[in-house]
């Protein structure tokens, strides 16, 4: 019982050894001073996000304490900056401590370019295995760029709205991740609009680069399925490309003018379509039909990846939890699209005979 007892008081020390104090320095990014948030929160990340330390309506410096932990865990730190959840993550030093600096930005809500844009939208359609291939898999993936100067962060009621094929063509309902500078995917909360075949979002697009990726099902019975859409910003690009490549592509009669049918490229499994310099708006419309059915695994002869999740960045609005990405089993659909768009030279900032894209009067 003694050499228990000891073991213990062993243990303990050991732990308690390991606490230390996070010592944080809130940064204001777009005034360049310091800043204050209404509630920084210190996460160990493990099965759960575990907040362990808190402190409400803190001040540019801060100290929070770290419980012992002697594994070597990552932790999450998070500051809520009126309404805008900003996130670093940490790692304690050998005697439980860190100094953190963490950045913040003012909001503004008004979309108006060039200070905020879609700078691409591209989307995959794809057969699913099984069912007799009478569903199409809808992997979209829309690129914001915040550009402002000096740095701000875009929030409002409704940040992005999307259009969406209606029930009974749509199968269930659309789900939506984000991922930010920290390169972690957060599942969003798409929700429906006043208008019909409309959703929204209220993700907070932060300076730099956000990556929305979109997924949906649609029926695919009798083998056919027009896409029928609105460009949810103004875009300097398009890209449609659907799998296995022997769909078939076509233009409605009143499609839009500028799309092109680009065929099939059977190394990369895709066919697709494309336009530039694509409206707010404007309507966005594709006939596929035919294709064959694919095995139960990829075409590179991988199965598809489980839907399961790591733990993310944290939700950009709202409370801080892990949770399950369910677009995770389409990263795989989406990385295969991104080679493909190279393969077929189409990047938003390429032209089909390879020179830069330029902006008018740039």
């Amino acid at each position: 019982m003694r050499q228990i007892l000891f073991a213990a008081a062993l243990l303990f020390v050991a732990e308690a050894s390991l606490a230390g104090p996070v010592r944080v320095r809130l940064v204001n990014g777009t005034t360049g001073g310091p800043a204050t948030a209404e509630l920084v929160t210190l996460y160990r990340l493990g099965e759960a996000m575990d907040p362990v330390a808190q402190e409400a309506d803190a001040g540019p410096e801060l100290v929070l304490e770290a419980p012992g932990d002697p594994s070597p865990r990552p932790w999450l730190l998070q500051a809520t900056y009126r309404g805008v959840n900003y996130n670093e993550p940490i790692r304690l030093g050998p005697d439980g401590s860190a100094e953190v600096e963490l950045t913040v930005y003012d909001p503004f809500d008004e979309w108006r370019e060039p200070d905020i844009g879609l700078v691409t939208w591209r989307a995959l359609y794809r057969r699913l295995p099984g069912s007799a291939g009478e569903a199409l898999r809808a992997d979209h993936i829309l690129v914001v760029e915040n550009r402002t100067d000096p740095p701000r962060t875009f929030i409002a009621d409704e940040t992005l709205r999307f259009s969406l094929p209606e029930e009974p063509v749509r199968r269930g309902l659309p789900s939506v991740s984000a991922t930010g500078a920290t390169g972690m995917p957060v599942p969003q909360s798409p929700f429906p609009t006043e208008t019909a075949g409309e959703w929204a979002i209220r993700t907070a697009f932060k300076p730099g680069e956000t990556e929305l990726i979109v997924n949906w099902e649609v029926a695919y019975g009798g083998e056919r399925h027009e896409v029928r859409l609105v460009a949810p910003r103004a875009s300097p690009e398009v890209m449609l490309l659907a799998s296995p490549p022997d769909i078939e592509l076509v233009l409605p009669a009143d499609s839009t003018p500028g799309w092109e049918l680009l065929g099939a490229d059977e190394a990369a499994g895709l066919t697709a379509a494309r336009k530039f310099d694509v409206a707010a708006g404007e309507p966005v419309a594709l006939v596929l039909s035919g294709g064959s059915v694919p095995p139960e695994t990829t075409a590179s002869g991988r199965a598809l990846p489980p839907v399961e999740s790591d733990a993310g960045e944290g939700a950009q609005i709202g409370t801080v939890g892990r949770l399950p990405d369910p677009t995770l089993a389409s990263k795989w659909a989406l990385a295969l699209l991104m080679a493909a768009a190279l393969g077929f030279g189409l990047l938003h900032r390429t032209l089909s005979g390879g020179e830069p894209r330029r902006k008018p009067g740039v």
